[in-house]
């Protein structure tokens, strides 16, 4: 497995999103993984995500992994960045799945993954639903946070 190097700056939603954006831009995702990773169980109004996507390259698969940058941690914008991935991932069919890491493994997995903690990483992710992330349809996104 390739892992590229993370993308992005840890509490910088904007430009993270970004970078991931650009990263893949002209790639054929769909079907590819989404994790979001956190190191907030049961306090999603607080959270911060990292993320990992894995894609397919024929027999070869490509992990792509960000800084923590997305979600209610980082204020309005991380809650725009989250629900702005999480919108084009739905729009690509990814499959969504989330994980909980503790604090410490959670620093080290989003700077520094290597095959093995990825393939754990990816064994020990849940199914999501993309609702536990974005603002439901007529509410606010300060109002999603405070759920």
């Amino acid at each position: 497995m390739k892992i590229a190097d993370p993308l992005g700056g840890p509490g910088a939603p904007l430009d993270t999103w970004e970078e991931l954006k650009a990263r893949l831009n002209d790639e054929d995702i769909r079907g590819a993984r989404l994790v979001m990773i956190t190191d907030r169980q049961g306090d999603r109004s607080h959270a911060g995500y990292g993320v990992l996507i894995t894609l397919r390259r024929g027999d070869a698969e490509e992990a792509v992994v960000t800084a923590s940058a997305f979600g209610p941690r980082y204020g309005e914008n991380g809650v725009q960045a989250m629900t702005e991935l999480i919108t084009w991932a739905h729009h690509n069919e990814l499959i969504l799945r989330e994980t909980v890491l503790p604090s410490s493994d959670f620093t080290r997995f989003l700077a520094e993954p290597d095959e093995r903690e990825v393939r754990e990483l990816l064994a020990a992710s849940n199914p999501a639903d993309p609702g536990l992330y974005v603002p439901l349809p007529g509410r606010d996104s300060d109002d999603w946070v405070r759920q």
